[in-house]
């Protein structure tokens, strides 16, 4: 007497409602480990997710920055900065790329009347504003005409505004920057990024305290030194990025020996290894929770042995009615498999219930996706497949007369 699929789901189902206690028991592993693949994976890919989103608001992938090595201690005092002549050159070998700046920053204390507020004042040129993806909310931004007559001017960040001038008009007053007066002639963009908190802060909030003044200002009028230790560009296309930065890092090792004195970093490759970092913690976690889900199987398999040797006498009725060995096997592997993967539909289901609540606590938002749930609900189901095999097997080799004999 064969015994359909269809049945022994049926059987499987019967025999879990039946022993409810046990079933609850023999199914806690399996929900607890499919909950940690869901929360972990969503964890990691919101991470991923938001520090990419992070990199979008910083300009986007065309953008490619070039900074002072602090690892590097050259043996033969290759100076760690461009001089303004060095970057004049760079930029005049690199015709492809769409925009250009360099920065040179330090922090002051600005002033407006009796307000004061310290701040990150930095001298840049006019593409910064196109190289951060980030425009004036009121007044304008520096211009060429800035640039080229060192003009005492700055723009100022929301955060600046808010400080020194609070609900008052900012743009054509006059602020202390260093005991430099220049006059407000635009205010920036409040920067947010939704969803990305960190703690009480946001993401992007240390941008609203910067100020930006003409770089030659900064030059001749602030510093009295032309020490650039930060330059940022931007390519036309996202598939340029690689070979501008490959072709910008040839430019500078040359100019400087063949010393990597500089990091020269592209956002599209810095994506890129992100992505690749990403993959493997998420094998990483992955691996650790499954873990669990094996642990669960080990007590899923002691119980199906304990439930075989219960239905010993059971098992020789069926045997000696008709049903074939093989329809054993498939009756308790399918009955283990049923168990698991109702285990882990409950564990996905607690675990995406769970994720806004576990996002508020580490206050960042957690990503899940169908590859993350369909990966839990297979191992899940295969936890269950490898560890019934082994009872199954126990009990179709069952001696038919020995198990009607039981008692």
């Amino acid at each position: 007497m064969a015994i359909s699929l269809k049945e022994n789901i049926s059987i499987g189902f019967s025999d879990f409602w039946s022993r409810k206690i046990r079933s609850i028991v023999t199914i806690t592993g399996i929900i607890l480990g499919t909950m940690s693949i869901i929360v972990v994976l969503s964890l990691v890919n919101g991470i991923n997710q938001q520090t990419l989103k992070w990199m979008m608001e910083r300009g986007g992938l065309t953008k490619i920055t070039v900074s002072r090595n602090w690892e590097y201690q050259s043996e033969t005092d290759q100076k760690n900065y461009f001089t303004l002549k060095e970057f004049y050159l760079i930029r005049s070998l690199l015709p492809e790329a769409a925009y250009f700046t360099a920065r040179i920053s330090r922090n002051f204390e600005t002033t407006y009347a009796d307000n004061r507020f310290r701040s990150s004042v930095s001298g840049v040129l006019p593409d910064f504003k196109y190289i951060e993806d980030w425009d004036v909310s009121e007044g304008r931004f520096l211009s060429e005409f800035d640039l080229k007559n060192s003009t005492d001017v700055i723009c100022i960040g929301s955060k600046v505004k808010e400080e020194l001038f609070g609900n008052k008009q900012a743009v054509g007053q006059f602020i202390t920057v260093a005991d430099k007066r220049l006059r407000v002639i635009g205010v920036m963009e409040h920067r947010y990024m939704k969803g990305g908190n960190i703690g009480n802060e946001n993401a992007l909030s240390y941008m609203n305290r910067w100020c930006y003044i003409p770089l030659s200002t900064m030059i001749n009028k602030i510093r009295n030194q032309d020490e650039i230790y930060s330059i940022s560009l931007k390519s036309h296309t996202v598939e340029e990025a690689s070979l501008l930065r490959e072709k910008l890092e040839a430019i500078i090792l040359n100019l400087r020996r063949n010393e990597p004195v500089f990091n020269i970093e592209s956002a599209k490759e810095e994506a890129a290894q992100m992505e690749e970092n990403a993959a493997r913690f998420q094998l990483i976690f992955f691996l650790i929770s499954a873990i669990s889900l094996f642990v669960g199987g080990i007590v899923i398999m002691n119980i199906m042995l304990a439930t075989i040797q219960e239905r010993t006498r059971e098992i020789g009725i069926r045997i000696t009615v008709g049903a074939r060995r093989r329809d054993i096997f498939l009756q308790f592997l399918v009955q283990t498999v049923v168990v698991t993967s109702l285990g882990g539909v409950l564990g996905i289901v607690f675990g995406l219930s769970i994720l806004n609540l576990v996002g508020k606590y580490l206050d960042i938002q957690l990503i899940a996706n169908g590859m993350m749930i369909g990966v839990a609900l297979l191992v899940s189901a295969g936890v269950g497949l490898i560890f019934g095999i082994s009872p199954a097997i126990k009990a179709s080799k069952l001696n038919p007369v020995e198990a009607l004999r039981y008692e």
